[in-house]
């Protein structure tokens, strides 16, 4: 049987924001923001039935779910957060923006262990090994087997996904804004789930 990871999310979201400066002419980008690390203290379920159908919008109250650190995953003694083997995780974490005016895209950086989907505010941004887009997936599916490992542990650079402003402005809002993962394994016999983002 070939072998796959479940190294959880490691979900280094790496959600940039790149702000740009206005001249008289033209816009240039002034810097990137990183408003999430792969360090910060996640909300999370791990998969073991179906969570609340709301659980990717603002509004869900998480405060039953685990907190932990990212990257979160079993099995390979890489992750600051262990959990016991699942098919999937959810994870969430809240995040403040003050001014979305000067946003022009964002960059979503994603260290994943088989596949997974992310949500801002309640809205599918980005997706890798996993279902059909625009559809959820459920607690129970399997990634699509790809060999997609991790790449963090070995020194690599993770998944990068651009949200450009047509997409990102429709979605983020001034004040508190939420980040959703769900990250599933690719098989019961895997060795590891693991999720990093940043």
């Amino acid at each position: 049987m070939p072998r796959c990871n479940i190294s959880l999310v490691r979900t280094i979201i790496l959600l940039l924001f790149t702000i740009t400066c206005h001249d008289l002419k033209s816009q240039i980008v002034d810097h990137w923001e990183t408003v999430v690390m792969a360090s910060d203290t996640w909300s999370y379920l791990p998969g073991n039935s179906e969570p609340p159908l709301n659980w990717i919008e603002p509004g869900f109250n998480d405060a039953s779910w685990q907190t932990g650190s990212g990257g979160i995953g079993y099995g390979d003694g890489d992750d600051a957060t262990v959990i016991s083997p699942v098919t999937s995780v959810y994870l969430r974490i809240k995040f403040n923006l003050t001014d979305t005016s000067a946003i022009s895209m964002a960059l979503l950086h994603v260290d994943f262990d088989d596949g997974f989907v992310a949500y801002l505010n309640g809205n599918e941004i980005a997706r890798a090994n996993l279902g059909t887009p625009g559809t959820r997936p459920p607690y129970n599916e399997f990634a699509i087997y790809d060999f997609y490992e991790a790449r963090l542990p070995s020194g690599g650079i993770p998944a990068r996904f651009l949200i450009e402003k047509s997409i990102i402005s429709d979605y983020i809002k001034q004040g508190e804004n939420v980040l959703a993962l769900q990250v599933h394994n690719c098989s019961t016999e895997s060795s590891d789930l693991y999720s990093t983002t940043f």
